[in-house]
């Protein structure tokens, strides 16, 4: 499989597929609508949202955007308006959720207690995977939105999640880096021996390396100065975070300060989801909306 560089080409493989539909739980959110009006225009989706129509058209009305008749299922009740949205996925009438207005705690804990949903998939373990461009490639992080402080196997859990988009990407003998503030075992920072212990584990032709800092992981140079050997050789294609903060920081980081281009996705659902933050912007969003469809089989 050829390794997708850019977002560019993630948007072009999607526009040449089947079209789904995305269903959008509680869509009364301006950058939602623009980044789905967007994505329909561009051939990669059908869309349906459910929430408070008029608030919706208003929305679309300021924002000149157009939505069909069809296309607003009502229910002005956020929460409500969460349930129905899964429950059309559930229907046939969607094959992708999406979150809008709707919190993602409320979200996320009906799709994990949804009891249909939760026989389509054993032991289920969502994670947020983020993907950004760099110097021609795509990287990929995790868990900046979802697992908030992880053990060593829900790490594991996480990394296995993120392998997994890497080799849906073409990436496939992806460099792996657990990310500490040392390359080295300090018993007084636990990130650190988290990482020796998870990058000594088997992953399956990834090529694994921890703890390394950050630029010791990211950058050759970096990892030359600081002379600590590691098979990642400040080449890595993923990143693996030792807590929510972390990885949290540095996607707003490259978001709000670098203004990177950027997907976030939920892995690991029995169904496709869409997860996005309150304040990340329509490009964010639908860059999404593009990488979940392309890793939707």
């Amino acid at each position: 499989m050829e390794t997708l560089a850019s977002f560019q080409a993630i948007v072009a493989e999607v526009k040449n597929r089947e079209k789904k539909t995305v269903v959008v739980a509680a869509a009364e959110d301006h950058d939602v609508l623009i980044a789905t009006v967007q994505a329909k225009q561009e051939g990669l989706a059908n869309f349906l949202y459910v929430g408070a129509e008029e608030q919706i058209r208003q929305l679309a009305r300021e924002h000149q955007l157009e939505l069909a008749e069809k296309e607003i299922v009502h229910e002005p009740d956020m929460q409500a308006a969460g349930k129905k949205a899964i429950d059309l996925v559930k229907q046939g009438r969607g094959q992708v959720l999406m979150k809008g207005k709707v919190s993602t705690g409320q979200i996320l804990g009906m799709v994990l207690k949804d009891e249909d949903l939760k026989q389509k998939v054993d032991n289920p373990f969502l994670s947020h995977v983020a993907i950004f461009e760099w110097q021609g490639s795509l990287k990929i992080f995790s868990d900046a939105a979802l697992n908030i402080a992880p053990d060593c196997d829900q790490k594991r859990k996480i990394a296995l999640n993120a392998l997994h988009v890497a080799r849906k990407l073409g990436i496939n003998a992806p460099k792996m880096a657990f990310i500490s503030a040392v390359e080295k075992v300090n018993p007084k920072m636990p990130s650190s021996v988290d990482a020796e212990q998870l990058a000594a584990l088997d992953w399956e032709g990834a090529i694994a390396g921890g703890p390394l800092a950050f630029d010791g992981a990211m950058f050759a140079e970096a990892y030359a100065i600081k002379g600590v050997p590691s098979p990642v050789e400040g080449k890595a294609d993923i990143l693996i975070f030792p807590n929510i903060e972390t990885g949290n920081v540095f996607y707003k980081t490259l978001t709000w300060m670098m203004k990177r281009d950027m997907a976030g996705i939920i892995v690991g659902a029995a169904i496709p989801f869409i997860l996005t933050s309150r304040a990340d912007s329509a490009r964010v969003k639908f860059l999404s909306i593009a990488t979940t469809l392309y890793l939707t089989k």
